[in-house]
């Protein structure tokens, strides 16, 4: 019986846990108007860029502005309209409940032929663990299908890959494990480059980032610390350059990485670079 409660008591303590650790960095906030209307605006603290879909608001004694779904992007803007809701007869009670989704970086951008750095310091080699369309967490419908995996220890330096404006940091989580479970729970930075598209560097160690939002950052300039925060079974690196498509889908890019043998269109699993 001590046991079972004792299983009872961390299972609890998981879940909880695991709740606390998801990202909340977007969220939703109301603004009542002078004429009774209300308006829904989105707001992040810690992101600069980021795409937000308004899929359904279950109105009760309300309409709104648009139809649903809504998708907007904030790009550099601390607070975006989605809606504004009219209550139909202000003798009766009204209620709205929004279901909505979102993704870090706005949609747009395109990628040429540009040379990425890898994402370490120089004179370092990391065993590439997971590359395009790698069976652990790349597979395709993943959205992570162009995305690199290096192992290393935790609290490597981690170097920009390529230069840009940092747009979002992540890293109050300390939460991390081989279960889908822990996806939410990772520590990030958030890169915006100069053609719109965006590297995320994932799995940071809590307290970990050494960059904050809205700096200009040079590739081979140090970021973060790495970890093995969120959906983690060793710690390593995640990398990938990516656009969204609206708050719930986006789309990861191949990048052409520069190494000591020259430019590689495609780096190979279980090598060392």
């Amino acid at each position: 019986m001590k046991i079972a409660a004792w299983l009872l008591f961390f299972l609890g303590f998981s879940a909880g846990a695991l709740a606390e650790c998801r990202d909340r960095s977007v969220r939703i906030v109301e603004e009542r108007l002078d004429d009774g209307r209300v308006r829904l605006c989105a707001q992040s603290d810690n992101l600069l860029d980021f795409t937000i879909t308004l899929e359904s608001l279950r109105l009760e004694n309300m309409e709104a502005s648009r139809p649903l779904p809504v998708t907007a992007d904030a790009k550099g803007q601390k607070t975006i309209e989605l809606v504004v809701l009219r209550i139909k007869d202000t003798q009766h009670a009204w209620h709205y409940e929004p279901l909505f989704s979102w993704r870090y970086g706005a949609r747009g951008g395109g990628q040429g032929r540009v040379a990425y750095r890898l994402p370490y310091s120089p004179g370092e080699e990391h065993r590439l663990i997971q590359g395009y369309f790698g069976e652990f967490s790349h597979n395709a419908g993943s959205q992570n299908e162009y995305a690199y995996d290096w192992a290393m220890p935790v609290g490597t330096t981690v170097c920009a890959a390529r230069e840009g404006v940092v747009v979002g940091v992540r890293q109050d989580s300390d939460l991390g494990g081989p279960d889908k479970a822990f996806t939410n729970c990772g520590n990030y930075v958030i890169i915006r480059h100069d053609d719109g598209t965006y590297a995320e560097y994932f799995h940071l160690k809590k307290d970990g980032a050494l960059v904050a939002p809205g700096a200009f950052v040079q590739a081979g300039q140090p970021i973060a610390l790495s970890g093995a925060t969120g959906f983690a079974s060793v710690p390593h690196l995640h990398f990938a350059v990516f656009r969204p498509l609206d708050g719930y889908k986006r789309e990861t890019l191949p990048a052409f990485f520069r190494t000591s043998t020259g430019l590689h269109s495609r780096l190979i699993e279980g090598q060392d670079y």
